[in-house]
């Protein structure tokens, strides 16, 4: 298994991972309707002092995560896109991305971190609680997420 900054060329591959992902939870996927942030990962994530993961097997994506900048004033960032193939979950590969995101989040100096997710997420819960999330409330405008946290970083 390798991380890596997304590139351009991983697209195709990431649209099939998403897609598998979200229909694993029970949704839809569109690839003609992208999400804009997956449509301009460059210009969202890493040209705004933030960064776009995936993690592969394989030569196959089977997890994700991604942290931006959502208040540079205040040095605080949001954790995007966590995502673990289904048949990888329960392994500790997602706490492995979650501490590889938050160690950049202490390298870029954010002073705090910020997510959103839903209340069936219980295994992503659960590693948020345990890299010290605490439920907070509403700050953004995303009317799918149920939770709202927030963890402090060391400065």
């Amino acid at each position: 298994m390798k991380l890596i900054s997304f590139r351009p060329d991983l697209q195709d591959k990431l649209e099939a991972f998403l897609q598998i992902m979200q229909e694993s939870r029970g949704y839809s996927f569109d690839r003609l309707n992208l999400p804009p942030d997956i449509r301009n990962i460059k210009e969202t994530y890493q040209d705004c002092g933030g960064e776009f993961w995936v993690l592969e097997d394989h030569n196959s994506i089977i997890g994700s995560i991604a942290i931006r900048a959502i208040d540079p004033e205040k040095r605080i960032g949001e954790i995007k896109r966590y995502f673990v193939l289904p048949s990888y979950q329960r392994q500790g590969i997602g706490g492995k991305l979650m501490a590889h995101a938050i160690r950049f989040a202490e390298e870029v100096k954010f002073e705090k971190i910020r997510l959103d997710t839903m209340k069936k997420s219980e295994s992503a819960i659960i590693v948020f609680k345990k890299y010290g999330f605490y439920e907070i409330p509403k700050y953004n405008n995303n009317d799918v997420a149920e939770i709202f946290m927030e963890r402090s970083l060391n400065m």
